[in-house]
């Protein structure tokens, strides 16, 4: 009982817009929040994951994302949504301030559409990298020609921090639905 009113409670007073998610999810009534361990970032700041319901049946999950590239730098920061279905599969990225390239340039629906692919594609050599630098020449910046197939041109950093929280999420979302 706690923890339904603990979630209660942070429903209330949650930042994340009952309308900005609703429409991504049209027949959403209501959220409940999960908490998880944010292991990507230093700031550890991306603790929660919202499951949402329609008439107390769930449709899907929602986990909002703030974070920097983690390459220390000039760069701008990450902020964007993850939407998940019900059976906890990747769906799609939304971001309100839109996200950047090098030189702070945005996005396209191109670089959108190739961000979506890589996500559900999940290279596995993402998995080697230590740090976000690892990806590109220190000196000019370029990324090695190995990794280029797997990122948004001009978006490495970008690529693998979302990419990062989204293998996070994913791994969260099938622990938590076996235990449902």
């Amino acid at each position: 009982m706690l923890k339904f009113i603990i979630i209660f409670i942070c429903l209330l007073v949650s930042q994340i817009s009952f309308a900005q998610i609703s429409k991504h999810f049209p027949k959403l009534t209501d959220k409940a929040e999960l908490l998880l361990e944010d292991k990507v970032s230093a700031e550890k700041n991306n603790t929660k994951i919202y499951a949402l319901y329609n008439q107390k049946k769930l449709i899907g999950f929602m986990r909002p994302i703030s974070t920097t590239t983690g390459c220390n730098s000039a760069c701008l920061p990450l902020n964007y949504e993850t939407y998940y279905s019900l059976t906890g599969e990747y769906i799609g990225l939304f971001s309100e301030s839109g996200l950047t390239k090098i030189n702070h340039e945005p996005m396209t629906t191109e670089d959108l559409s190739r961000l979506d692919l890589i996500l559900a594609m999940a290279p596995a050599e993402f998995s080697i990298i230590k740090h976000p630098k690892e990806l590109t020449d220190a000196i000019s910046g370029a990324t090695f020609k190995r990794f280029e197939p797997l990122v948004v041109k001009g978006a490495a950093y970008s690529t693998l921090r979302i990419h990062l929280y989204n293998q996070e999420t994913l791994l969260f979302l099938k622990k938590w639905l076996k235990n449902q």
